[in-house]
């Protein structure tokens, strides 16, 4: 009895043991498998990597290169051996044109502190500079790596917009080669209807007074085109002269108020324009600031239905002076919005009471803003109306040598 007891003890052991060892094969050849698929993931992240067409760099939070990627290497003129563990902003020298772009602005640092995704494309003229000194123009998408709700990292993607800017810039050209070409033309349409109209030239038809107010009209709204595209050509070329002088900003608004007079008369519209107290005369160009304040008042005369009102507030803000004009009209529909500073767009809302625009006007306005070192910014609502606001630095515009000035 007691040695089948034990026999049943050793076969009852030895199954265990069978189980066990069974139990561990299934764990062994599961984590292998494990294994093999991670190996397999992360072989295909590699090759994903490695043959991505845009450069891809992956920074730590203390914005070391942690990964690099062939394209990224090719376009830096660099090799992973060289770049990884260097710090990026010492290694991967950043521009906005010609100016090197200060640490605290860089892209990856903005999107390490704020996690935020930026964006740069190529009208925002950023460059980077290869490891041989060459600069080449980049669009990028900067973005934080987050694991854990919490961000490890900074992950960007960039190409060289190298062929997108030569195209851009061969379309400047050609749009200002274009508008200059039709300048003559238009002005000699207007002088020749400007002499037709003369009382001097003979009597004239209510009929022919009718087509020759057409035309009149016609060639002036093709002019403001022609002048629009000009500047635009200007502005995105450089070519623009800044001349700063000191100006009082509350007459250079009465001035612009006294151009658009006759039309704030003609729709019955409250004008109230109001500064701040001690408001400082500000180193700025008159000629550009006074374009950025007629077009956008002239935007609130045109979308503001009659007897309606809009307010103009200048005020100061710790070292920047805040610019805002409110109107009472049609707004900006909540979807179309994020295209308001873009080139020809007009609000689909708008476009229904007003006719004629050429969409060009808020372009120019960032465009000139911007040069001038500050910000535009806005807030609409649909049939309630838009306030836009804009700032410029306290301490004035720098002065730059150009060719030409707008029009």
């Amino acid at each position: 009895m007691e040695t089948l007891f034990i026999l049943i003890i050793l076969f009852i052991a030895f199954a265990v043991l069978l189980i066990i060892l069974l139990d561990v094969h299934v764990i062994l050849k599961n984590e292998r498998k494990l294994q093999e698929e991670l190996r397999e993931e992360r072989d295909i992240a590699k090759a994903i990597v490695s043959s991505m067409g845009e450069g891809l760099l992956v920074l730590d939070t203390d914005y070391k290169i942690k990964l690099i990627n062939p394209a990224a290497e090719k376009f830096l003129e660099t090799n992973s051996k060289e770049a990884v563990g260097q710090k990026w902003a010492e290694f991967g020298k950043a521009y906005i044109g010609d100016k090197p772009i200060p640490f605290d602005k860089r892209s990856a640092v903005i999107s390490l502190k704020k996690g935020l995704v930026k964006i740069t494309t190529i009208t925002d003229d950023h460059y980077y500079v290869t490891r041989s000194g060459r600069k080449f123009p980049v669009v990028a998408i900067t973005a934080p790596l987050i694991h854990n709700n919490q961000v490890i990292g900074i992950v960007k993607v960039f190409r060289d917009a190298s062929k997108e800017k030569d195209i851009d810039r061969m379309k400047t050209e050609f749009i200002s080669l274009a508008s200059h070409q039709l300048r003559t033309p238009l002005s000699a349409i207007k002088w020749f209807v400007e002499l037709i109209t003369d009382p001097k030239s003979g009597p004239m038809t209510e009929e022919q007074k009718e087509y020759t107010k057409n035309i009149s009209i016609s060639t002036e709204r093709m002019i403001d085109l022609v002048n629009s595209l000009l500047n635009i050509s200007r502005i995105e070329s450089g070519r623009i002269m800044i001349e700063p002088k000191p100006t009082d900003l509350l007459n250079l608004v009465k001035e612009v108020e006294a151009e658009l007079a006759k039309k704030i008369d003609l729709k019955k519209i409250k004008l109230i324009v109001s500064t701040h107290q001690k408001l400082p005369k500000i180193n700025i160009d008159p000629k550009l600031i006074s374009h950025v304040y007629t077009n956008l008042i002239d935007n609130a005369l045109k979308y503001t239905p009659e007897s309606g009102e809009i307010v103009v507030i200048i005020s100061k803000k710790d070292q920047e002076i805040i610019s805002q004009v409110t109107d009472s009209g049609y707004g900006i529909p909540q979807p179309e919005q994020t295209k308001l500073f873009q080139k020809f767009f007009r609000a689909s809302n708008v476009v229904r009471h007003v006719t004629e625009g050429t969409g060009l006007g808020l372009y120019l306005v960032k465009a000139i803003v911007e040069s001038s070192g500050g910000k535009i910014w806005f807030k609409s609502e649909e049939n309630k109306g838009t306030t836009f606001w804009f700032s410029l630095p306290l301490a004035g515009m720098r002065a730059r040598k150009g060719e030409v000035s707008l029009d």
